[in-house]
């Protein structure tokens, strides 16, 4: 037969010569409301604002602190409530920089250490100026923290994660030490609840930004597919004209040529973009002479330039260099990436495409493709070479492109066991420098003069 009297799962002890009070959880039968209000906690969509709410109350607590620290994504995380206000929580990424978020994590992940070494036997804790330093707000930490005198710390460890709870009170108060341990694990529900609604909110937004990517690059890709079969469309029907002159059927088979050109290279990269992925990269390395393949590079590219109203200069090193390379995917790079700075690039400024030998920390060659234009946006620039991205200056100013080609060169610059980077820095009052970087290992010795 079940006993009448509920188990006792959570006790709480006042410090000696105190007396008890309807608050403490001596009594069985105040254990169970704190039971129940714990519990309802964890179906709260964060539950950590009403859990620190809940443990402070129960706990007879003036203020309760939750600190938790991921190391797989290097977040952290701290709530804190205390009498009279709305718990209140804060996250640090990994991204934010400057005094204001570097104070309150060196804090936070001072405080949750000194925990662990505290109930480790290690170490005492120094709450004080911990919390003092996680709480200031501008000059000078809280006012109600003044009244504060004392910190019962639980150390909350779990597989993917390290935090600590911390009660502070005008008074002591003593949590027995199997209260301790149950309100441990509960704060380590609590803390990975936390992180599983935190990885699937970053899944949700992550999915609705791929979502967004598909419907934008169907979108471009339906306008440059469309775009080159329509020019030929009209030249066809121009070119059955029985009036047309020979200089007008030669104009119109030279339009048919362009845009089938076009149209055969936005196909043929599409293809090879999946081929990248899908394929072990094979090198085709043979001797090539970098100095005359750019050389032979920017001689073609001249006209484009001129008619985009930009100058294309070329820089290279006094001796000719030699790479043991693949001279046709090196090729495509290169134009890749010369089209791009004619595209973003400001009137009237110089497009330069460098060569140097020996540069790179790894002793090797080095190959720069740089132009004078708007500055590429901070959230843009780590993406720069993902698969359909486009910045938000190409699709607000209408620039053609699918988004593919940087992706494109930078697999097949990976093909050939080099790297490629990107920066973007202000040159001038108005324009920044935006300067593409190869680097490949050298496989091949100088050439000397002839």
């Amino acid at each position: 037969m079940a006993s009448e009297k509920p188990t006792v799962l959570f006790q709480a002890r006042p410090p000696e010569g105190a007396a008890l009070t309807s608050s403490s959880l001596c009594d069985g039968r105040e254990t169970w409301p704190i039971v129940h209000a714990l519990a309802a906690t964890l179906n709260q969509p964060d539950p950590l604002p009403a859990l620190a709410e809940v443990l402070g109350t129960h706990l007879g607590a003036g203020a309760c602190l939750l600190l938790c620290h991921y190391p797989d994504t290097r977040r952290v995380t701290y709530t804190c409530w205390h009498r009279g206000a709305v718990p209140t929580g804060y996250q640090l990424g990994v991204t934010e920089t400057g005094p204001s978020q570097e104070g309150p994590r060196r804090f936070a992940l001072g405080l949750i250490e000194q925990t662990v070494d505290q109930s480790a036997g290690r170490a005492r804790l120094w709450w004080q100026k911990g919390v003092a330093g996680l709480l200031r707000n501008g000059a000078e930490p809280p006012a109600w923290l003044r009244s504060m005198a004392s910190c019962t710390a639980i150390a909350v460890d779990g597989a993917e994660m390290q935090g600590a709870v911390l009660l502070l009170g005008a008074g002591g108060l003593a949590v027995e030490p199997t209260v301790q341990a149950n309100l441990a694990s509960l704060g380590a529900i609590a803390f990975h609840q936390h992180y599983l609604q935190g990885q699937a909110q970053r899944h949700t937004e992550q999915l609705r930004y791929l979502n967004y990517l598909k419907e934008d690059f169907l979108s471009t890709l339906n306008h440059e597919l469309r775009t080159p079969l329509t020019s030929m469309m009209l030249a066809i029907r121009m070119l059955r004209r029985p009036d047309l002159t020979p200089e007008r059927s030669a104009m119109y088979l030279d339009i048919l040529e362009q845009q089938c050109t076009r149209e055969i290279n936005l196909v043929n990269d599409l293809l090879m973009l999946q081929t990248l992925e899908s394929k072990a990269p094979v090198a085709v390395r043979q001797p090539t002479d970098l100095g005359q393949l750019l050389t032979d590079l920017a001689d073609r590219q001249q006209e484009s330039f001129r008619q985009a109203q930009l100058k294309l200069a070329l820089r290279l090193p006094s001796a000719p260099v030699l790479l043991a390379t693949d001279a046709e995917r090196l090729t495509k790079v290169l134009l890749e990436l010369l089209g791009n700075a004619r595209k973003y690039s400001a009137p009237a400024t110089v497009v330069t495409l460098a060569l140097a030998d020996n540069q790179s920390p790894n002793g090797g060659v080095t190959l720069q493709v740089s132009n004078l234009g708007a500055a590429i946006e901070a959230e843009d620039l780590p993406h720069i070479f993902d698969k359909f991205r486009r910045g938000a200056r190409a699709t607000k100013d209408g620039i053609a492109g699918t988004g593919t080609g940087l992706a494109l060169a930078r697999g097949l610059v990976e093909q050939m066991a080099g790297t490629i980077k990107v920066s973007s820095r202000p040159d001038d009052a108005h324009l920044w420098q935006t300067c593409f970087t190869l680097e490949f290992e050298h496989h091949g010795k100088s050439l000397s003069k002839s």
